[in-house]
């Protein structure tokens, strides 16, 4: 119980503020009572901001929601919310929802503003440019906040480990949030990495004046932890409003009471959980807000006050010369909103196009493997048709079906059998080349969320940590040494930040010796059934075993690189 002495009995002043607080009583009461009652606590800090000994019951709040989530002790009204939440925020953490863009600097909107409000994150994200005077790249993901709130920490910690990771793989240093719950955890627990909120970064001046009969300035709950973002809040609406408002229309929150910031009940699944208290809460800005357009810089606040009735502006929304919006989007439109943004943000990427082909490529070759094209009469067919052209027939489906996890050892054979061992050895170590760097290019540049969720962390993790030790060995010792399926380990290490030429040319080097096996084995399959030279045979055979004595002759210079994933798995 955070911040609690033994002796002390509550003097009652957060019971004043908090309609939580007035619903269950203090602190202490609930904690000794009925601690379940924990869950209907937003965590929005005001009964620390009045409380004269600053203690943090929501701190106690929290970590008994925690200690009660580990222990699974959860009524099935809390579960269901739980279980909501977790999958609202794994959707919007993994592709094709999850999108980060490359740059030293980053606006992350959050999930509110990319939901409601895609045009203007797109908006936003150009001005930052233009005033920071550099790139801003976009980065679009969950903070996995709802289910923190709900005590599920574990889960957060753990999704924001990977928000870390991929913020860094990205080369990200700075973080713009526009969302105050992500800036919330993502302050706190991205400690490499700088988080500055987007009112902090923005001059007034360059926000649009408007004209307003009165208007009110409501701090969402989570500001409460930075008087800084609160105080450049206040500057903007003073530039935007007070010089087209006469004396008396204009509300400052001047006095300590009205400058506590005030929850408005949408958060921590309080709205499913008990609706009539989350209704509670939002009165109470409604009331503050009477007969004044409230102005608010959370998405989730003016949602809340949009649903009644009330005229609710986001200060964002005064960056442009748009009205603000008037209704709030449907679920359905709100998850439509995020899609077309991520995909958007992801066709402006140079590597789009080409990646566009390649993706034309995977669904012919998909088709084509219906179609049993891919079958071995069918190429003895195809081949035997087109002599100058089968090797760029061959080199093209070589190069898609690693893509497709399609088995490569029988095109090896086939390129031995058909082509011989010098021309067979050549196609098929060109094809086999070409096959790892289409799911490497996939995984790098368009699938690399997607390929990380289907994936055990402890997989790519473990692959991303020998590339940063060993460089292009770690090419080599997977290569040599079957630690991962040969397809699989393509796109993995797409995953890894290992430079393209380095991984092209040991995929090269160390997948010849095995190519030559093949292909000499294949060779001397042609010489038995289409000439009848056993002599052709045993030296393709004697060629095929030599050349697998190869990587098991290198194996030995590779083997402590490759070996812990084994013992890690056994």
């Amino acid at each position: 119980m955070t911040g609690f002495t033994k002796d002390y009995a509550g003097c009652g002043v957060c019971v004043a503020v908090c309609s939580f607080l007035t619903e269950f009583g203090t602190h202490r009461k609930i904690l000794a009572d009925c601690p379940e009652a924990a869950f209907n606590c937003k965590s929005c800090r005001r009964c620390e901001a009045v409380c004269p000994r600053h203690l943090s019951p929501a701190s106690a709040f929290l970590a008994i929601k925690e200690r009660l989530v580990q222990k699974e002790q959860i009524a099935n009204s809390v579960r269901k919310v739980m279980e909501s939440a977790r999958a609202f925020a794994k959707a919007g953490h993994r592709f094709p929802f999850a999108f980060y863009g490359s740059a030293n600097t980053v606006f992350w909107p959050g999930c509110g503003l990319a939901a409601n409000l895609p045009g203007l994150v797109r908006k936003v994200r150009d001005i930052l440019s233009r005033q920071l005077q550099q790139k801003v790249g976009l980065v679009l993901d969950c903070c996995y906040d709802p289910v923190f709130t709900l005590g599920d920490t574990q889960a957060s910690f753990a999704a924001l480990h990977e928000i870390e990771q991929r913020l860094h793989a990205g080369g990200v240093r700075k973080v713009i949030t526009g969302c105050l719950n992500c800036h919330k955890l993502l302050s706190e627990h991205l400690p490499g990495i700088e988080v500055v909120f987007i009112l902090e970064v923005l001059p007034p001046e360059i926000f649009k004046q408007q004209q307003r009969d009165q208007i009110y300035l409501h701090h969402p709950c989570p500001s409460s932890r930075w008087e800084g973002i609160r105080n450049a809040a206040q500057e903007v609406v003073n530039h935007i409003y007070q010089s087209h408002c006469s004396p008396g229309e204009y509300f400052v929150n001047n006095s300590v009471e009205a400058s506590v910031p005030l929850c408005c009940g949408a958060g921590g699944g309080l709205s499913s959980l008990s609706p009539e208290l989350a209704d509670r809460f939002i009165s109470r800005i409604i009331q503050k807000g009477t007969d004044m357009t409230i102005v608010t810089y959370c998405t989730g606040c003016q949602n809340r006050l949009l649903q009644r009735g009330v005229a609710a502006v986001h200060l964002l929304e005064c960056l442009v010369d748009t009205p603000p919006r008037r209704i709030v989007p449907s679920p359905l439109r709100q998850w439509i909103n995020r899609l077309v943004l991520a995909t958007q943000s992801r066709l402006k990427m140079p590597i789009i196009p080409a990646l566009f082909v390649i993706a034309l490529l995977v669904a012919g070759g998909i088709y084509l493997n219906a179609q049993y094209f891919f079958a071995a009469d069918a190429l003895a067919d195809l081949l035997g048709h087109y002599p100058v052209v089968a090797p760029v027939i061959f080199l093209g489906i070589y190069a898609l079906a690693p893509a497709l996890f399609l088995p490569s050892i029988p095109l090896t054979l086939a390129a031995g059998f058909f082509w011989g061992p010098v021309w067979g050895v050549l196609f098929s170590i060109s094809g086999a080349t070409l096959g790892s760097c289409l799911p490497f290019f996939l995984s790098r540049y368009l699938l690399q969320n997607f390929i990380k969720n289907k994936v055990a962390q402890e997989r790519w993790q473990w692959l991303q940590d020998k590339v940063n030790q060993h460089g292009w060995k770690a090419v080599a010792a997977t290569r040599l040494i079957p630690v991962f399926p040969f397809n699989l380990l393509n796109y993995l290490f797409g995953l890894t930040p290992i430079p393209f030429l380095q991984y092209l040319w040991s995929t090269f080097v160390f997948m010849l010796p095995a190519c030559i096996a093949f292909v000499a084995f294949g060779s001397s399959l042609s010489e038995l059934i289409l000439r009848g030279n056993i002599r052709g045979v045993i030296v393709g055979v004697v060629i095929a075993v030599c050349a697998f004595l190869i990587p098991l002759a290198l194996r030995p210079f590779f083997r402590k690189i490759g070996e812990s994933k084994q013992e890690t798995d056994g």
